[in-house]
């Protein structure tokens, strides 16, 4: 009977070892990517506010790019904090496994042990030639005997079975070593670009009490436009639920023709600025649906919010439009004219951001269009 339980045993211990598989995670990737644009766009905004500090010829021009530099440094820490979180569920599974896989090779050593100890007392007291020897036939005892090399060979699987746990359950504790250490890493620089955060934000206040009455009230003026612009995206992402409209439009779509004939685009952040000739037409990069048109009185100028499928497109400063709200528009048709720079001497242009509606995540613009 003991013969009889020990051998359920090794069979239940062989079949209960935890499976533990790190999948890759599409949403985790894309995230970090999303962190290294931001970390990149950080660092050239950072090198134009030194350079503009060294020319000290434009308050103004400084203070906007102070400006820029504390948004991309907030979504560049709502980035990490969203890693953090990752990382700290994806510690939390590995962490399950390894107490899995302590409890079941805790439990596979004793029935290991007990087996050992079995096999050592039926070695002394020479159990199992009597166990064959007592057959009452040539055929039962072949089936002795082959119970016996059955225990035997179970015995051996469930030990190459300890060793492979063991090894598991090692690789897993590096794996979750490892993984504290990338904590500590997300932390800190969470903590480091909170500080250069509020460096920044004092900077801007002081270029900004540099600047003249007239200075200031432009600059809180963008400074509105930029807060009213954010909030109205929010707002406009609900609207393109169940939009059909434009439904080649994708994260894979490229090739596309600039917004502005002969135009010449910057990338800016998750969004781009295309200059070009005064009055020159701008048109829309794809099949859409006009989703808004909003007029500022302040700057006198425009901005159209355009649909492509679950995207939003926004095209902003233009002088005047040629669409309105809930007009269905084709590829490469004008929807409006490029607007003067907010200076006199500054170049025409018109600033074109992405957004994908699923994520409520910008996107980088310049992939999309052709290599002029």
């Amino acid at each position: 009977m003991a013969r009889y339980i020990l051998h359920i045993l090794l069979l239940i211990a062989l079949i209960t070892t935890p499976l533990a598989a790190e999948a890759q995670n599409d949403k985790a990737e894309a995230q970090r990517r999303r962190m290294e644009q931001y970390k990149k766009e950080l660092n050239k905004t950072k090198a134009e506010v030194e350079s503009l500090k060294r020319e000290k010829k434009s308050a103004k021009k400084e203070v906007a790019a102070l400006d820029k530099e504390v948004r991309l440094r907030s979504n560049y820490i709502g980035e990490l904090d969203s890693e953090r979180t990752t990382l700290l569920k994806t510690m939390a599974g590995y962490a399950a496994t390894i107490d899995s896989l302590d409890k079941v090779l805790k439990n596979n050593r004793e029935i290991y042990a007990e087996a050992i100890r079995v096999a050592y007392r039926n070695y002394v007291q020479n159990n199992n030639t009597n166990y064959i020897l007592a057959s009452q036939s040539i055929t039962e005892a072949a089936h002795r005997k082959a119970e016996i090399e059955h225990i035997t060979a179970s015995r051996k699987s469930l030990a190459d079975t300890i060793i492979a746990q063991t090894e598991k359950l090692m690789e897993q504790r590096a794996i979750l070593a490892a993984r504290n250490i990338e904590l500590d890493s997300i932390s800190n620089a969470l903590k480091a670009e909170r500080r250069k955060l509020e460096d920044s934000r004092t900077a801007a206040q002081r270029a900004f009490n540099r600047l003249t009455k007239r200075e200031k009230e432009a600059i809180n003026e963008q400074r509105k436009q930029q807060k009213q612009y954010d909030q109205a995206v929010a707002e406009l992402q609900k609207l393109l639920k169940g939009n059909k409209v434009g439904s080649g439009f994708s994260r894979n779509t490229h090739g596309l023709n600039l917004p502005v004939e002969g135009g010449v685009l910057t990338e800016q952040g998750f969004g781009g600025t295309i200059t070009g000739k005064k009055g020159a037409a701008v048109k829309t990069i794809y099949d859409g649906i006009v989703q808004e048109v909003q007029y500022k009185k302040v700057t006198n100028k425009y901005t159209v919010f355009l649909g492509y499928n679950e995207y939003l497109v926004t095209y902003t400063n233009l002088s005047a439009v040629n669409v309105k709200k809930g007009d269905v528009v084709k590829k490469d048709q004008k929807i409006g004219t490029i607007g003067s720079g907010i200076d006199s001497d500054d170049l025409p242009y018109v600033r074109i951001a992405i957004y994908d509606c699923e994520t409520k995540k910008p996107l980088t613009v310049s992939s999309f269009f052709k290599k002029k």
